[in-house]
């Protein structure tokens, strides 16, 4: 997304993020760390002439970009931070966080209780703001058979191998092994590790590229892949820009992600980031977001008031999405199988 008249754009890349403090000493601006193209730039230029401030978006890349941006800012120069459920603990933990004042979210209570139920130690320090699963975006006019299983990326027909498109991190080539075998993501067992190790060794020469998704350089739309794995949020836009690409959430079931707003406990901008809070959780703003992005919400109210060809798309709002785990902190036996991972798949 270029940048806007509405808001400054920075995008980082990099792992270092040099902060001055005089730099952020503007009590008007509420500054966001983020990913990229996750609101409706309306509500924010609605946010920002009702308060009479600016939103300043700070992106990240990936998870792992901010993660490292926190590690070494514990959190300066930023008023609001967008964690996923897997590192919120440690974000919690390491004291880069401050309390919210949730009671004082009018719509919270809106999105029920089972976003913070499901990663029980959050509650008080998040609120949620959007969730998903992971599935097999594929192109149905180049597979005769459409793959509804993990294992068909792993025993690919002739049509598809090596046409396939993997995810680089070693997390989720982890857990899309693991969930191919038809063992728990959450798994210790250092058996079942190494067999979804040697699963993804063994499926290297199957596999086209290990890529995120791209909508501008979209490997699917080339047909240098036929089937690749992405977010359902990225497949339903892929679906909106190019003809034949269909989504599937696997027969073994998926994980279920989810996002979370944060306040920094740095931030000065308390009042501002509550009333932004409760700005994007109001079930109208909300549902004009997930309309925008495609993610799915807590919201049953926001859900009503969505056209009804998001609200019962299956990729939106899968109907066995209660049927999925969240993922956990990851153990000592995962992490020294993701390294491996990292060696023998010759992955950045």
């Amino acid at each position: 997304m270029p940048p806007s008249l509405w808001l400054k754009m920075t995008v980082v890349t990099g792992c270092t993020l040099t902060l001055a403090a005089s730099v952020w000493a503007e009590s008007t601006t509420l500054r966001i760390l983020t990913w990229e193209d996750y609101f409706d730039p309306e509500l924010i230029s609605q946010f920002e002439e009702l308060h009479q401030v600016t939103v300043q978006s700070i992106y990240y890349d990936n998870d792992e970009v901010r993660d490292q941006i926190m590690a070494e800012n514990q959190g300066n120069g930023f008023d609001l931070i967008l964690v996923d459920d897997i590192k919120l603990p440690t974000y919690i933990e390491q004291g880069w966080l401050a309390p919210i004042a949730t009671e004082r979210l009018i719509h919270l209570a809106d999105h029920g209780d089972q976003w913070h139920k499901l990663v029980p130690s959050i509650k008080g320090y998040a609120i949620p703001y959007s969730w998903g699963t992971y599935g097999i975006s594929y192109r149905s006019d180049l597979l005769d058979a459409a793959p509804t299983r993990w294992a068909d990326l792993f025993e690919p027909n002739d049509q598809l191998n090596g046409f396939i498109q993997m995810p680089p991190q070693a997390s989720e080539l982890l857990v899309i092994a693991l969930m191919a075998q038809s063992d728990s993501p959450n798994t210790n067992d250092t058996a079942t590790l190494a067999e979804a190790l040697d699963l993804l060794t063994r499926q290297k020469d199957r596999v086209a590229y290990y890529r995120t998704v791209d909508f501008q350089d979209n490997l699917l739309n080339q047909g240098l892949v036929k089937a690749a794995v992405s977010y359902n949020s990225d497949a339903i836009v892929l679906q909106d820009l190019y003809d034949n690409i269909e989504f599937v959430v696997p027969a073994e079931g998926s994980i279920l992600w989810i996002d979370y707003w944060t306040l920094s406990v740095n931030s000065k901008q308390t009042e501002l980031a509550l009333a932004f809070f409760d700005f994007l959780l109001d079930p109208v703003n909300n549902a004009q977001n997930v309309n925008h992005h495609y993610s799915a919400t807590f919201s049953a109210k926001a859900k009503a008031l969505l056209p009804a060809e998001v609200r019962d798309n299956d990729a939106v709002f899968p109907a066995n999405a209660d049927t999925f785990e969240t993922l956990k902190r990851p153990s000592r036996p995962t992490i020294r199988t993701m390294m491996r991972i990292i060696n023998n798949l010759d992955i950045d």
